[in-house]
């Protein structure tokens, strides 16, 4: 910066006017400016209205696009019910649609017995009372352990399991667990074996296909109706033992009203009957023949 830069500033602050109070780089706003930025009572009651409108709408948008999140979720999931089967061998068996495929997938390699007692171990497993327990271990093992007509035995266990097995039903030590190492031989047997030829079969290619081309899963149908059997099975088993039940309480409450009556009624005997009694008993062992045969005639004669 020059020097007579310098002088012309000095020369421009001299000449100015001093003011008493500080500048400020904003100017004062006009009267007129100041009365239209006003906002009256009505234009901030629309003002509000139009804020609650808008808000309303995004929290409406917003939980549209919930909902579309969620119905994408669910048809994803459902399309891929059966691909999920080829995931592993333990999700397909916790799917009831999966686990009726495979059991009609066994039944046509004629090795259905093994599903079936995998099956019912897991209902086993979930009893509780020691009555039912000893029942339904005695059944599964008449059913898929004991020996065939050939020797053989049903499923493909070893000698040993089935020995222990046999052993714990004999000394009466029958729980929950019993079949336990019995289960787990044939839940690998299933899974590296049958489970493998499974997923290559045409029976999970039909099922496969027809999830992706969005029809009907084949066999779903089968599967609704043996639920369908299964439930008015058991409605009738229930409705069975409740009637047996019934007349087990009528039959009860029957012979307790009988044994009131027979106690109102005189528990004196005749005095024939009770002399008869007392020489009987203090008979001598010379006159029992004699006695016994007077007896007999009074027996007759009371009749």
């Amino acid at each position: 910066m020059s020097i007579s830069t310098l002088k012309t500033l000095d020369e421009f602050l001299t000449e100015c006017p001093r003011s008493g109070h500080r500048l400020s780089c904003y100017s004062p706003l006009p009267s007129h400016a100041v009365q239209s930025l006003a906002v009256t009572d009505e234009e901030a009651g629309d003002l509000s209205a139009t804020r609650l409108s808008i808000s309303n709408s995004l929290t409406s948008v917003h939980k549209q696009c919930e909902d579309e999140d969620i119905e994408a979720a669910d048809k994803l999931l459902e399309i891929g019910r059966v691909a999920a089967w080829a995931v592993c061998f333990e999700k397909m068996l916790a799917d009831d649609l999966g686990l009726h495929v495979f059991t009609e997938f066994l039944k046509k390699e004629f090795s259905q017995e093994n599903i079936q007692f995998w099956i019912e171990c897991e209902k086993f497993k979930k009893l509780s009372d020691q009555e039912q327990i000893k029942t339904k271990a005695n059944h599964i093992w008449k059913t898929y352990l004991h020996d065939t007509d050939d020797g053989s035995c049903r499923i493909n266990i070893d000698s040993r399991t089935r020995q222990e097995c046999e052993q714990s039903l004999q000394n009466q030590q029958a729980n929950s667990q019993i079949f336990e190492k019995a289960q787990s031989q044939i839940f690998q047997l299933m899974k590296y074996d049958s489970y493998s030829r499974f997923l290559k079969s045409n029976m999970y290619k039909e099922c496969i296909m027809s999830e992706m081309e969005g029809k009907p899963i084949p066999y779903s149908k089968q599967l609704q109706v043996s639920s369908a059997a299964s439930q008015n099975q058991q409605a009738r088993t229930s409705t069975t033992h409740h009637e047996e039940r019934s007349k087990t309480i009528d039959c009860l409450a029957k012979l307790k009203e009988d044994e009131k009556k027979e106690k109102k009624k005189s528990p004196l005997i005749p005095w024939t009957k009770a002399f008869i009694k007392w020489k009987r008993l203090s008979a001598t062992p010379e006159t029992m023949s004699t006695s016994t045969s007077h007896t007999l005639n009074e027996d007759s004669s009371d009749d």
